[in-house]
């Protein structure tokens, strides 16, 4: 069977060549009748264009890349669902997201960012937690191919971040209300040229947090901060035990790794016989549909995931389209939800 191409669709459909591209292509200034009987016979004929011509004859494809540490994890995977959703809700899944793990390796990193744009692969990046090189961000900008950044904010990119400082800042202060003053600190690697890889939102969550102390007077005690790499509950479970052996004694820990750091902290304080909140008050980062379901349910710094993923898509697009003729930085609120655990 013959395999048929846009100038088939076309004579099947009774328009130009030009009208079925922009149907394929979901641009809006189609009629709806015209759009629907193009899309039907596309359908029934299981017609779909060769993306290497689509992009010799327009230098783009209709593909984003998503570079993270590792997809499976929990708060990927909510970003990339969030993305997903607001793809499909804008009416453009035309978009596909094609998802690369890093394995938490810098040098897989820097190779994905260089094959993703040597190989054509994409018209656009969103890199989650990641630290691309200036060189390959300026490659990318000459190319004409928008990065996209959530949780960093660097040179020759766009950026989605949450306020991390801000979010810090507000975890701080409500221990220190609430009479903590023994106050632990759990994140990631706020060092740059570490070894783990440096990490904006870390950073910023840090500065926050360190400045409310230095406003309201509080010195931090000695030890009062563990670094983790991969922010999971053994990881939080390991780091408390650390506290412990160390002599470290804490009324409260601050979780800016995240809420699965925070479950380990809690599970380890009380395999320490430490109540919860009575003992050790526990604040997270990022609140999970079940940090409000543990025992007690966890305090934790709210990051709005699904404004995140639209604002991340909608930035996408708008790149690819060249509605953007400026590096745009979109910085949302989080909210603080209180619950037993602090």
């Amino acid at each position: 069977m013959k395999k048929l191409v846009i100038k088939d669709i076309a004579k099947l459909a009774g328009v130009s060549k030009s009208t079925v591209s922009k149907v394929i292509n979901n641009y809006s200034d189609i009629p709806r009748e015209t759009k629907e009987k193009i899309q039907k016979i596309i359908e029934k004929h299981n017609f779909y264009p060769h993306e290497s011509a689509q992009m010799l004859g327009r230098g783009k494809n209709n593909t984003i890349a998503f570079i993270s540490s590792r997809i499976s994890a929990y708060f990927t995977a909510e970003v990339l669902r969030a993305i997903e959703d607001r793809a499909r809700a804008a009416g453009k899944y035309v978009h596909e997201i094609i998802p690369y793990s890093t394995f938490y390796d810098r040098n897989v990193s820097a190779q994905l960012f260089k094959k993703i744009l040597y190989g054509r692969k994409a018209s656009a990046v969103v890199a989650l937690a990641m630290n691309p090189e200036p060189g390959i961000l300026l490659e990318y900008k000459n190319a004409g191919v928008p990065v996209i950044l959530i949780e960093n904010r660097l040179e020759n990119a766009h950026s989605v971040n949450t306020d991390n400082r801000g979010g810090g800042f507000t975890a701080a202060e409500y221990f220190i209300k609430k009479g903590r003053k023994r106050i632990g600190l759990i994140c990631g690697w706020p060092i740059k040229k570490s070894k783990y890889g440096f990490s904006y939102a870390t950073e910023e969550r840090k500065a926050g947090f360190d400045e409310a102390l230095k406003q309201y007077g509080i010195k931090p005690i000695g030890k009062y901060l563990e670094l983790t790499t991969h922010y999971s509950i053994p990881e939080g479970i390991k780091l408390f035990d650390r506290f412990v052996e160390n002599g470290v004694k804490l009324d409260a820990v601050f979780c800016a790794a995240g809420d699965m750091t925070a479950m380990g902290v809690m599970e380890s304080a009380k395999r320490h016989g430490m109540r919860i909140p009575g003992d050790l008050a526990v604040i997270g980062f990022d609140d999970y549909f079940y940090s409000a379901y543990l025992n007690p349910p966890l305090t934790t710094v709210r990051q709005p995931i699904n404004k995140l993923g639209a604002e991340v898509f909608d930035m996408a697009v708008d790149a690819i389209e060249g509605k953007l003729n400026f590096f745009k930085h979109i910085e949302i609120e989080p909210e603080l939800i209180i619950r037993e655990s602090a």
